[in-house]
């Protein structure tokens, strides 16, 4: 009998709260104002949203249907396991220090399904992330343990809170549009080594441009 009780008790105050609602707002002319104010907000939101997407989607490229240069990649050595990186794309020169014995490119690539590719829309991709790594655990365990939580440095400069190719792959709706991703890891860090970075639908292929590099690709096989 209590929980009756309570029931009517509450049942009761609610009947009471919506009389109370409907005797002095029964125009209802603040509820039309109310949803008017929250469908331009939505919008507003929505509007900067898209702005957002628009502005991180002008820094991917087309995937040529065949593999195509896409930029240069070549390496100085300027101390022990530590090298100067200098990569040269359609989006400008970009020098780089890394660190340890092999390095490793990830680029992000944004796949269309369904009705944009039916519409004509091509796989797009940007070059992401320049890393470099060591052989030895304990070095490559100690530079992780330095570097911490801090957000690696990316090489389009997008801010993690506005990353579309991150949102996409964190939301998974693969329905019309899918985030993947390409690397080439483990090559050898080598002074003097020159690739040219050639993508084509299926990956990223570093090409040894000179005989530093050649040896890299060498030790990599």
């Amino acid at each position: 009998m209590q929980y009756l009780g309570l029931a009517i008790l509450v049942g009761c105050i609610a009947a009471l709260l919506a009389l109370l609602a409907l005797r002095f707002g029964w125009r209802f002319g603040w509820l039309l104002g109310w949803l008017k104010g929250n469908l331009l907000l939505a919008l507003l939101a929505v509007s900067v949203v898209l702005g957002l997407a628009a502005w991180d989607l002008q820094s991917f490229a087309e995937i040529e249907p065949k593999a195509a240069t896409v930029g240069t990649l070549s390496f100085s050595k300027v101390g022990n396991q530590q090298y100067e990186a200098v990569l040269a794309s359609a989006q400008g020169n970009q020098t780089l220090r890394i660190a340890g014995d092999l390095w490793e490119l990830e680029v992000e690539v944004l796949r269309w399904h369904g009705l944009p590719a039916a519409l004509g829309l091509v796989d797009g991709y940007r070059l992401h992330r320049l890393l470099g790594r060591y052989l030895a655990l304990e070095q490559e365990r100690d530079s992780s343990d330095a570097m911490g939580s801090a957000l690696l440095p990316n090489l389009h400069a997008t801010p993690p809170w506005r990353d579309l190719w991150a949102w996409i792959d964190r939301i998974e709706a693969h329905s019309a549009i899918e985030a993947d991703a390409f690397e080439v890891r483990f090559i050898p860090l080598v002074d003097g080594a020159r690739f040219s970075l050639e993508m084509g639908p299926t990956g990223l292929t570093p090409v040894p441009l000179n005989p530093a590099a050649t040896a890299a690709m060498m030790r990599f096989q």
